[in-house]
C-alpha cells in the first residue's frame, strides 16, 4: 500500500467516524422530541392508551411498522379510535412531499387518522394538503416563545400603581411646614398619614375590582377631608391614583404544549414575563407604554400589582418637601 492511500484511508476512516457521531446526535435530538410529544400526548385522555416506540403490522405485507407514538382510545368512550403520531425533528419546514408519505403511513398502519408533529414547522402548501387529507399539523412548545405570533399570540401587560397627593385648602399654622409635619398630625388618634394610606388603598381595590369588567385598571381620585385632633379647621387633601402600563416583550411569553396549526387551537400552558415585585419598574422584559388609550387585544395576560407600602412611599418622597 502506497502512502497516499494510506493516507485516503486515514482520511475515510475520520470522515466516517464524524458522520457516525453526528447521526447519533440526531438520533438522540429525535428520540427526545419523540418522548416529549409522548408525554404531552399522554395528560390529554387518562383513558387513552398512548404507546411510545410502538409497532404495528402493515396491513399490506404484514411485517411491523415502527411508530414515534400510537394512541387507542374511544370517540365518547364508545367508538374505538386509533391515532398515528408521527414527531419530525427536522431543520427545514416540512414539505407537501413529507405530508404525503405520512398519508401514506397512516394508510398502511391501519390507523384511524394521524398527527403529525414539526420541529421547524410547515409550508403553506403541506398544511393545506394535511387539511384535505384530514391530518392534523401540530407544533409542540417546550417554555419557549411562540414562532408564529400572527397565529399563536397572548401579549402581556402589566399595572403598577401611582400615587399623588395635593393641599386643597390654605390654612395658617406656623408649626406645619412640610408635608412630614401635616402626616405626623392625628385625627381620633390616627396620623394622617394613615388615614391617607387607608382611603387610598380602599379606592385602589375598587379600580382592580373593576378592571375585571373593563378589562384593565383606570384611574381615579378623591378628596380626604380631615380635622385634625385639637383643631377647629379642615384640612382637604386630593388623594391621586393612577398606573404606569407596561407591555411584556413577545420573547419573554414562554408557551408549553401543543399548538394545532390546522385548527388554531392551543392546549397547554402560557406564561407572561417575570415581574418585579420590589422595584418601581416591572423588570427588562417589559415596556412602558406612554400612550393613554391603548386597546389591550382578546388574547392577553393582565399582572396588576397594587396594595403596596403607601404610607412609607409618601414620606419617603414627601416628608421634607414644604407645603406651598
Amino acid at each position: 500500500m502506497t502512502a497516499n492511500q494510506r493516507r485516503r484511508g486515514a482520511f475515510r476512516t475520520r470522515m466516517g467516524k464524524i458522520y457516525q457521531r453526528k447521526q447519533n446526535t440526531i438520533q438522540k435530538h429525535g428520540l427526545a422530541f419523540e418522548k416529549a410529544v409522548h408525554a404531552f400526548a399522554n395528560t390529554l385522555d387518562p383513558k387513552a392508551e398512548v404507546l411510545f416506540d410502538h409497532k404495528v403490522p402493515d396491513r399490506d405485507t404484514g411485517t411491523p411498522r415502527q411508530c414515534d407514538v400510537w394512541i387507542n382510545a374511544k370517540f365518547g368512550g364508545h367508538w374505538p379510535l386509533s391515532i398515528l403520531v408521527s414527531c419530525k425533528d427536522h431543520k427545514k419546514k416540512l414539505s407537501v412531499d413529507d405530508i404525503g408519505t405520512f398519508r401514506d403511513e397512516i394508510r398502511s398502519t391501519g390507523a384511524s387518522t394521524g398527527v403529525i408533529y414539526s420541529k421547524s414547522g410547515f409550508t403553506r402548501p403541506a398544511i393545506e394538503k394535511a387539511k384535505s387529507s384530514g391530518i392534523a399539523c401540530c407544533r409542540l412548545y417546550e417554555n419557549e416563545p411562540a414562532d408564529m405570533p400572527n397565529i399563536i399570540a397572548f401579549e402581556s401587560y402589566a399595572f403598577t400603581p401611582q400615587v399623588k397627593i395635593a393641599l386643597v385648602n390654605k390654612f395658617d399654622e406656623p408649626m406645619i411646614k412640610t408635608w412630614g409635619d401635616l402626616f405626623d398630625l392625628m385625627e381620633d388618634g390616627i396620623p394622617l398619614v394613615e388615614l391617607i394610606e387607608f382611603a387610598y388603598l380602599d379606592a385602589e381595590k375598587k379600580s382592580v375590582e373593576e378592571s375585571k369588567q373593563f378589562g384593565k385598571p383606570y384611574s381615579w381620585e378623591l378628596t380626604l377631608r380631615i380635622v385634625p385632633d385639637h383643631w377647629n379647621n379642615e384640612i382637604k387633601i386630593k388623594v391621586i391614583g393612577n398606573w404606569r402600563k407596561y407591555h411584556g416583550k413577545m420573547e419573554a411569553t414562554l408557551y408549553n404544549g401543543s399548538y394545532s396549526i390546522s385548527n388554531n387551537s392551543f392546549r397547554g400552558t402560557i406564561s407572561g414575563p417575570w415581574v418585579d415585585t420590589k422595584g418601581v419598574h416591572p423588570g427588562d422584559s417589559w415596556i412602558e407604554i406612554t400612550d393613554e388609550n391603548f386597546e389591550m387585544p382578546k388574547n392577553r395576560i393582565v399582572a396588576i400589582l397594587y396594595s403596596g407600602h403607601v404610607k412609607d412611599a409618601l414620606k419617603n418622597s414627601l416628608e421634607n418637601q414644604p407645603l406651598n
